[in-house]
């Protein structure tokens, strides 16, 4: 009996740490980009389906058995409803702050079938990341500089096709500056709007 309360504890732990660092870790899984959130989307349906079903199995067998009702058992509960009220309740996660430079500006790009989020950072440093089809993700990066209404960007690896390395703010969106010529990359500042 007590090696049944046992693995069931052990499941709901494991299963919760797993949960809790995969939803959590967001903004790191981006930079490995590719199909990394098929992956880490796929973790997290199976734990959180393992962590309810096997938190309603404790606490039914608790409820219904004396011999369930210990300590162990109830702060096993107890770290299943953190971690599942932890993922939403926003002020608890992790987000693309957390363990970063602070966003001085923002930018996003809503297209048919893909959505594309650029960061400039306090620090100098910018990161733009498109999810497109499939939550396949492409990732670049690199270093900024404002002078007035134009950013200067300098890219770690390749560059993004709608960005350029000169940027011209105008009218609240970012158009590239390439030939003595205005192209719009369709990006706007601040966060997206969910036209998409």
């Amino acid at each position: 009996m007590d090696r049944k309360q046992k693995r069931l504890r052990l499941t709901i732990i494991i299963s919760s740490i797993i949960l809790w660092l995969t939803a959590n870790l967001y903004y790191f899984w981006i930079k490995v980009a590719g199909g990394v959130f098929l992956i880490t989307g796929s973790i997290e349906i199976v734990c959180f389906l393992t962590v309810i079903t096997a938190t309603i199995v404790l606490v039914y067998k608790t409820i219904r058995h004396s011999e369930w009702k210990m300590v162990k058992n109830y702060l096993t509960i107890g770290v299943a409803v953190f971690v599942l009220t932890a993922l939403n309740i926003r002020q608890l996660r992790v987000n693309e702050n957390t363990f970063q430079s602070p966003v001085k500006m923002r930018a996003c790009y809503e297209g048919t079938m893909n959505t594309s989020h650029l960061y400039f950072r306090k620090n100098g440093s910018f990161e733009d990341f498109n999810i497109d089809w499939f939550a396949l993700v492409h990732y670049s990066s690199g270093t900024w500089v404002q002078h007035a209404d134009t950013l200067l960007l300098h890219f770690d690896g390749e560059k993004p096709r709608p960005l350029g390395e000169k940027i011209i703010i105008k009218d609240g969106y970012l158009h590239k500056l390439e030939a003595d010529t205005l192209q719009p990359t369709y990006y706007y500042m601040g966060y997206c709007k969910g036209l998409n």
